[in-house]
């Protein structure tokens, strides 16, 4: 027989040897080197004396191809094997495959054998099949009566199904007696009846009859000792060891203290009248037997109740469960041919700790840090993998925050609800401290470390949240006014006579979001050089009623413009502050006549084509007016349309436009000559700490040409470079302490198993700000656990049998056939 990978036998002889050989050439010349058989192949570098030499010694080799080995379970220890077996457990099993030479069975090189075909693989995979236990089938209906008349035997039978198999249960007993009762015997057969007796309880031999069967025993002992001519006296002292080993073996094994007694029973012959009668008016092939050695029954025995643990909860809790204690007891005697069972050996009760001397228990709580930035790009890239990576994102986003388990100390909130009073006390008060300006709000708190997050058992803290961004809003500006008069750079100042026509602009939506502020916004003035400046000047607030001329009731006449003065910002002033200016003259107008040509006021005049005028470009200003009457008989005919319009020139002034042109404001440095603040103010809601000062870049430019030099700019209209700004506190980085370290796997390992590592880690609880300390680099931290020792196995092992122990002969010597040194008994180990 030959086994298949697989492990399924075949019939036929077993292919030990696959070979190819090689041999001489007619006329002992070696044969052409070999090729390889194998198409692609690449041959091993020959060696001196490599393949030629090995044919031209017509060697014969081939594999030897060993017996697989027994299937050995793969499957992994650290994972719990299934209740039920349904399909057989993964295995693997191996063999040795040898090159040999086939003439001798000498082993060669395997990489000679290799050189013709492929090695055949060492290992395969095979199941290990579930395990099956017996299973037999139904009992057959009993048979007939083994006699026709008085007491007899009747038989059933049952058959094997399915043997077991793989370590499964045996097969139970497959047949089974009883006895039968027919009519009585009327013939001389039914005159007498065998009655056998029940089993007397199993007895102790007497010491005396105990100790004369051990001497005999030892006698024999000596006499096989001398027939063996055993007189080596270190062979005897061996000999004497392991008897003196072996008994302290037996005293030592207390639980199991098995003692092998007798019993017996009565077998009579019965007339039918009642009578005994000798036993061999019973006519049986084989009489019952009257004496069998037996086992003493033991019951179980047990210690006495040992004194309660302490109780596991040992601090005081209403909210909470009750600990436990227990008390324990031990086997003294294990059960030996008794039905009953050992009773429990372990009592566990509920118990709590109370009392003065009792500290209330460890509560524990959630932790959650600080929200983090409110971040737009983890929920776009989730749509939208392509804008992950964008920056200065707005609209909804979201925030996380970490949540950890810590144990609940009111000694901790007590400090920190006393301080939180403490910081709005200071900031409801007015008075300003005369100490130096606080630039660090450190808590040189001890934060709770983070313990096992199990220990928690209140609802956990949600990690994320929504937010919004809000989207930055550009700034938006009106248009420019119209150039105002030339006025002096500063009136106070008329000396320079130096001017400028000045216009403005406003900011008609305010920028949010982004960076924000109005320094964003672009410059809302202009000015332009101008000559003989004014700082105040007549303005035309309405004309009054158009007076012909020679008191006339229509025709040519006048129209008094009523004025008002006003300085360089458009605001009314006294009237004796425009003694200089030109007033304003009547203006040319008409009434028209009856029949005349009516027509209708002239419209305001348009913007100003052109900003400024040079050598190709010239501002025009148009206005127009509309007939709203034509002329009758003998009336002043309507205009020609040309006539209908008119036009004059504006920004007639030269195309250098100036305006100042301001930088973004720098950080806040401190401003250390502020030698006094109150640290509790709130600015942009957060709290600040000192007074510092900003500044900017300012500087003069000319339009579409770029900067110059600062005097061209109007000096009194410069905007400030230096502002003072407000400080933000610094913020340290802030963390909690280590955590304990993680416990390590079970306190021994099976087999070849790798170092586990076990970890601590911390928790941030605040990021550092405005220049505060850094979180410190390392959160988390990992050490390999030290080597466990090897898990003790435990297996059953077994001592010799003892000698057989027959039942005493002073109880068998009556019997027929019995000889006092054989005949059956038990032996115990």
């Amino acid at each position: 027989m030959w086994r298949e990978p697989g492990g399924q036998s075949r019939g036929g002889p077993r292919p030990e040897l696959r070979s190819r050989s090689w041999s001489r050439a007619d006329g002992g010349a070696a044969a052409p080197e070999p090729v390889l058989p194998e198409p692609g192949r690449v041959a091993k570098q020959q060696e001196p004396g490599g393949w030629s030499h090995a044919a031209r010694q017509c060697l014969e080799l081939g594999i030897r191809l060993g017996n697989w080995n027994q299937c050995q379970p793969v499957i992994s220890r650290n994972l719990e094997k299934p209740v039920e077996c349904i399909k057989g457990e993964e295995g693997i099993q191996m063999r040795d495959v040898t090159c040999v030479q086939k003439s001798n069975g000498v082993s060669a090189e395997d990489v000679i054998c290799e050189y013709f075909e492929p090695k055949p693989r060492l290992e395969q995979a095979c199941l290990i099949p579930c395990r099956q236990d017996c299973i037999v089938a139904e009992f057959s209906p009993w048979s007939e009566c083994s006699k026709t008349c008085g007491n007899g035997l009747q038989h059933r039978t049952r058959h094997i199904v399915a043997p077991s198999q793989f370590g499964g249960s045996a097969c139970p007993n497959l047949t089974e007696f009883q006895i039968c009762h027919s009519t009585p015997c009327t013939t001389e057969e039914s005159m007498h009846s065998l009655n056998v007796g029940p089993w007397s309880t199993c007895s102790v031999p007497h010491s005396r009859h105990i100790r004369q069967a051990r001497k005999r025993g030892k006698n024999k002992e000596k006499e096989k000792d001398r027939e063996k001519g055993v007189r080596d006296p270190e062979a005897q002292e061996l000999i004497k060891k392991k008897r003196n080993r072996n008994r302290q073996n037996r005293q030592e094994n207390k639980y199991w203290d098995i003692q092998i007694g007798y019993q017996t029973r009565q077998v009579t012959c019965t007339h039918k009248n009642g009578k005994t009668a000798a036993l061999s008016f019973c006519q049986q092939d084989k009489l019952p037997i009257t004496f069998q050695s037996c086992v003493i029954t033991k019951e179980c025995q047990v210690s006495e109740w040992s004194e309660w643990s302490p109780c596991s909860k040992t601090c005081f809790d209403m909210t909470s469960l009750k600990g436990n204690r227990t008390r324990t007891r031990t086997i003294k005697q294990f059960p030996i041919g008794s039905e009953s069972e050992c009773p429990e050996l372990e009592e566990i009760e509920q118990c709590s700790s109370q009392g003065d001397g009792v500290a209330p228990c460890v509560t524990y709580g959630w932790r959650t840090t600080e929200w983090t930035e409110c971040r737009v790009d983890p929920l776009l890239s989730q749509q939208d993998k392509r804008r992950g990576n964008q920056t200065a994102l707005c609209g909804g986003g979201i925030q996380t925050r970490e949540v950890y388990c810590v144990q609940a100390n009111e000694n901790l909130l007590s400090y920190l609800n006393t301080l939180k009073e403490k910081e709005e006390s200071q900031s409801q008060s007015t008075s300003k401290s005369s100490a130096a300006p606080l630039l660090s709000i450190t808590f040189e708190i001890t934060a709770s470390k983070p313990v096992d997050r199990k220990l928690c058992t209140g609802p956990v803290p949600s990690t994320t949240q929504l937010c919004h961004i809000p989207c930055p809003i550009e700034c938006e500006v009106s248009a420019w006014s119209a150039w105002g008069p030339c006025t002096y750079e500063s009136c106070e100042d008329q000396q320079a006579k130096k001017g400028f026509k000045l216009r403005k602009r406003s900011i008609t939506n305010e920028p949010t979001g982004g960076t924000g502020g109005t320094g964003n916004c672009p410059h809302l003035l202009e000015a332009i050089p101008c000559e003989e400046p004014s700082c105040y000047d007549w303005r035309i607030v309405r004309l009054e009623e158009c007076i012909p001329d020679n008191e006339k009731q229509c025709g040519p006449g006048t129209q008094v413009p009523e004025v008002v003065c006003i300085n360089s910002d458009g605001e009314e002033v006294d009237r004796q502050l425009c003694r200089d200016a030109i007033y304003p003259i009547p203006i040319v107008c008409e009434v028209p006549c009856p029949k005349d040509c009516v027509l209708s006021m002239w419209s305001g005049w348009s913007s100003c084509s052109h900003t400024c005028s040079g050598k190709t470009t010239e501002g025009k200003q148009m206005r127009a007016r509309s007939i709203l009457a034509y002329a009758g008989e003998g009336g002043i005919q309507c205009p020609n349309s040309s006539a209908l319009q008119e036009a004059r020139s504006c920004n007639e002034h030269p195309c250098t436009v100036y305006h100042w042109q301001t930088g973004p404001w720098g950080q806040c440095i401190e401003d250390v000559s502020v030698s006094t603040f109150n640290s509790s103010t709130s600015w942009n809601g957060e709290a600040t700490c000192a007074v510092g000062m900003q500044t900017r870049k300012v500087i003069c430019v000319r339009v579409n040409v770029g900067q110059v030099g600062p005097k061209k700019c109007p000096e009194s209209l410069r905007p400030e470079t230096v502002r003072s700004c407000l400080l933000p506190c610094r913020k340290d980085c802030i963390v909690t302490p280590y955590s304990d370290w993680t416990l390590c796997s079970s306190p021994c390992q099976e087999g070849d198993v790798t170092v586990k590592q076990q970890s601590r880690h911390r928790v941030i609880l605040q990021l550092p700000a405005n220049g505060g300390r850094d979180c410190p680099d390392t959160l988390y931290e990992e050490k390999e656990c030290e080597a466990p020792p090897v898990c003790y196995t435990y297996r059953w092992k077994t001592h010799k049998w003892r000698r057989c122990q027959l039942v005493p002969w002073y109880v068998r010597q009556d019997s027929p056939g019995a000889h006092e040194t054989c005949g059956p008994g038990l032996q115990a180990r």
